[in-house]
């Protein structure tokens, strides 16, 4: 279980999630409609790295051989709870959450598993959730003004590519291929976790564009969100308030 495991350091998670259904299996609804409300996640992997052993390896073989890895199944859940009540937690807890092409089609699949905690309601867990999301897809579109594949990136930078796309994975859930399921998902997982430890992703084509570390990087996502951290715990609780300004 999810709770079991402790990184008093604090950890990243790099996430992947299959659905039941491809977009031209649903006609009639925009692309948004379609994933909130008519497709379903069949199967997440997830890989969970400290965020220690990210910041200090520059050999990504290293950091993946550190992680732990898990997954949640859709039709797999504790008495009383959803599918996916651990992995929401970790998002909880997470520094930077890593997907590709995760806040437009990951999270909006997974948002009605979503539930109140502490003092947030779901929706403000849920915006908490993508605020600190290192989205590479949507990172490297709003740079070139272009959405690029997953494979197309990976080729480009001399990584393997997938073993198939989404239609494949929505054909193992529908024949029960279980652990080939749960071995795509778990690549895209991989593959993912290796762009976001680039220095810097190429791009070829009629233009020839560098996409440098701090725009795609986790290990910068990881710095921006400790020294973010440094800030909160730097200011004063018991400031003084005089006019407009706060005195320290």
């Amino acid at each position: 279980m999810a709770s079991s495991i402790k990184w008093p350091n604090g950890y990243v998670i790099i996430f992947d999630c299959e659905s039941d259904s491809g977009f031209s299996d649903v006609a009639g609804y925009t692309r948004d409609e379609k994933v909130s409300r008519f497709m379903q996640f069949t199967c997440i992997c997830a890989a969970i790295v400290p965020s220690n052993v990210v910041v200090r390896n520059a050999i990504t073989d290293d950091v993946l051989a550190q992680a732990t890895r898990m997954t949640w199944w859709r039709d797999v859940a504790e008495e009383g709870g959803t599918p996916i009540d651990t992995l929401l937690d970790l998002f909880d807890g997470a520094d930077v959450i890593v997907g590709y092409n995760c806040l437009a089609f990951d999270f909006p699949l997974i948002r009605r598993f979503y539930r109140p905690i502490s003092k947030l309601n779901a929706t403000q867990r849920y915006i908490e959730h993508r605020s600190k999301t290192l989205d590479i897809m949507a990172r490297v579109r709003d740079v070139s003004g272009t959405y690029y594949k997953l494979d197309k990136l990976l080729m480009d930078n001399g990584l393997p590519t997938k073993c198939g796309d989404g239609q494949k994975a929505v054909q193992m859930w529908a024949s029960n291929e279980r652990e080939e399921l749960e071995r795509y998902c778990a690549t895209d997982v991989d593959l993912t976790a290796k762009l976001s430890l680039f220095e810097n992703i190429n791009i070829n084509g009629p233009q020839k564009l560098c996409i440098p570390h701090h725009v795609h990087g986790l290990r910068s996502a990881i710095a921006s969100k400790r020294t973010s951290g440094s800030q909160k715990r730097l200011r004063n609780p018991d400031t003084e308030e005089d006019g407009e300004f706060v005195l320290l």
